[in-house]
């Protein structure tokens, strides 16, 4: 260790350190279901330290990851026993050109910097999770969805060009055309590829003023059919679903049981943006809308609107198992169902967020993020927050749910909570998977980068959906 510190220390511009304070610190994302403790940290100065890191790490066979506000769930941005890297010093926006529509900035830089300078300017990222700590690296890393990716896809489908290390230690600029296959892989790759240290992303321009409209829905067939209608129709800017229940009562189940009657109300928000507030013509936007009750209608300037709402604070000894799964529409009312009915068996649905988002297949196209094949995509996510004690239950249920959501030929959003074995890899990627497992041997053949999340295949194997579905299926306990 000592000799790796001192290599360390002549080559990189930046801090290292093994302090044990800083270690424990970096060992524990937002999840706060996996623990990995890294040997050394390097807080990076610039894209060369990491290079000289990346380079370093191969030669010695050690592993190396990165991580700057690590809002990761399942580990993605930790490290056991290699080198950490702590991108966080990396955060300075180096061109903005508004009226060329993009910014160019390093990958531990926020999403609140960007907005932050990006409002005065009039424009704005098309695409804002609802969480601007997170930084840019983060989110191209693992997609980025908003409430309007059904129109403009994930953040990662609005990157146009990306610097990435690479395990030999070259820094390269990627985008479509120039070195496009390590473009489109390092973008949702979860630094598998190489490390993204700096990335070129589009911006709009956006209109002064919203509109939002809370709409509530007692039944899901409705409540389906006028999204999908929305959507399809591009008559919205932004829409936002929330499922909400209410007990009617209790129901007794043999001697000393009981069980909640619970009826699920739908929420949908639908956002639209315009020059002044008397455009809007609100009888044209929801005569045709089949929804229960009206129950709000909310006016913001743009600044405004886009701030989020909701803060999730990390609370102290609780963890985070949030969930998201891609449906194809077809199916995404069987899917969320049976989600409803079981999730009040194991979270507390009253204290839990659950809702639903939309895409089009044909604004992501991003090929590590992986789409139900179908063109209209519904996402259903659940984000409990738990005692850490009770954690291994609840994850239990929703490794189930994922494999439900897979059998039926969903995909899951792997940013949030994910537990796969190669079997789930290979029906999550489908066909791809033969590629990304060569795209590997081929950037990182010593599996150096970021490893513990990924799991990949020792030998060749010949891959079919159907023979994907019934392997899965055979090694499942029934989804009841």
């Amino acid at each position: 260790m000592n000799g790796i510190i001192s290599d360390l220390n002549q080559i990189i511009t930046g801090e290292v350190s093994t302090i044990a304070e800083d270690l424990v610190a970096v060992s524990q994302d937002f999840g706060g279901i996996i623990q990995k403790q890294p040997q050394v940290v390097i807080r990076p100065q610039n894209s060369f330290d990491v290079a000289k890191a990346v380079k370093y790490a191969a030669e010695h066979e050690l592993t190396i990851s990165s991580r700057a506000a690590g809002h990761s769930l399942s580990g993605q941005s930790l490290n056991q026993d290699g080198i950490l890297l702590d991108m966080r010093n990396l955060n300075q926006i180096h061109e903005f050109c508004p009226e060329q529509l993009w910014f160019k900035a390093d990958a531990g830089t926020t999403w609140k910097q960007i907005v932050d300078t990006s409002l005065p300017h009039g424009v704005i990222p098309p695409v804002l999770t609802n969480y601007f700590d997170v930084t840019i690296g983060g989110t191209h890393c693992a997609g980025g969805l908003g409430q309007n990716s059904f129109r403009y896809g994930s953040q990662a489908d609005n990157c146009l060009g990306l610097e990435v290390v690479t395990t030999t230690g070259d820094v390269l600029w990627c985008t479509p055309e120039e070195n496009s296959e390590l473009f489109h892989h390092a973008l949702c790759g979860y630094g598998q590829f190489g490390i993204i240290t700096k990335i070129q992303h589009r911006l709009r321009k956006y209109r002064p003023f919203t509109r939002t409209y809370f709409l509530c829905y007692d039944d899901i067939n409705t409540f389906l059919n006028d999204q999908r209608r929305l959507i399809l129709e591009n008559r919205v800017d932004g829409l936002l679903a929330m499922f909400s229940p209410c007990i009617l009562g209790v129901s007794r189940l043999g001697e000393t049981g009981i069980k909640p009657l619970i009826e699920w109300f739908y929420r949908m928000q639908v956002t639209l943006e315009v020059d002044s507030l008397d455009d809007i013509n609100e009888q044209e936007l929801l005569s045709d809308l089949n929804f229960y009750r009206h129950i709000h209608t909310e006016d913001f300037n743009f600044s405004k609107f886009i701030q989020p709402a909701i803060q999730v604070p990390h609370l102290p000894g609780t963890a985070n198992p949030w969930i998201d799964v891609l449906l194809p529409g077809s199916i995404a009312k069987e899917f969320i169902q049976t989600a409803l009915e079981r999730i009040p068996s194991f979270i507390d649905f009253r204290a839990t967020p659950i809702g639903s988002f939309s895409l089009m297949a044909r604004n992501t196209k991003v090929p590590m993020f992986a789409l139900p094949d179908e063109e209209l995509i519904l996402g259903f996510g659940m984000y409990p927050t738990v005692p850490k004690s009770q954690v291994q239950p609840v994850l239990k249920q929703l490794n189930q749910l994922t494999e439900l959501a897979l059998q039926m030929g969903g995909k899951r959003y792997i940013a949030s909570w994910t537990e796969f074995d190669l079997p789930k890899w290979r029906l999550q990627y489908g066909d791809y998977w033969l590629k990304i497992n060569e795209l590997k041997r081929k950037y990182d053949p010593q599996c150096i980068l970021n490893p513990g999340f990924f799991q990949y295949e020792n030998e060749p194997f010949a891959y079919s959906q159907q023979g994907a579905v019934t392997a899965l299926t055979n090694t499942l306990q029934p989804v009841v």
